[in-house]
């Protein structure tokens, strides 16, 4: 019986170092999550803002692009688009009042 139990723990142990190579940080194509979506007022400028659909950005005065995109952790999610050769818009989501983006306008308020 302690046989069979040392050979179960040692199997145990053994699986779970297997590394797993799934990534939380892949591209996603499945829509934007919800609490990020909506229109964003540019803090130093209410004329101008960001409209974050469930699958595309769309700055006023600009066309709408669709995005992948994919979360960095802290609250941090970045953003790309099939023609940005490799640029990645980055976003730092505080609260469903602020989050800033690497954009002209930087800070965003609702």
């Amino acid at each position: 019986m302690k046989k069979v139990l040392l050979l179960a723990v040692g199997v145990a142990l053994t699986a779970s170092s297997i590394p797993v190579t799934a990534s939380a940080a892949t591209w996603h194509t499945s829509s934007i999550p919800n609490y990020l979506r909506g229109y964003w007022y540019a803090r130093d400028n209410h004329n101008q803002g960001v409209h974050i659909y469930k699958h595309s950005i769309h700055y006023k005065g600009e066309k709408s692009v669709k995005v992948k995109w994919r979360y960095a952790g802290n609250h941090k999610y970045h953003f790309k688009y099939s023609h940005s050769q490799g640029f990645t818009i980055s976003m730092h989501y505080y609260n469903h009042h602020k989050m800033t983006m690497n954009s002209y306008w930087h800070n965003y308020v609702r």
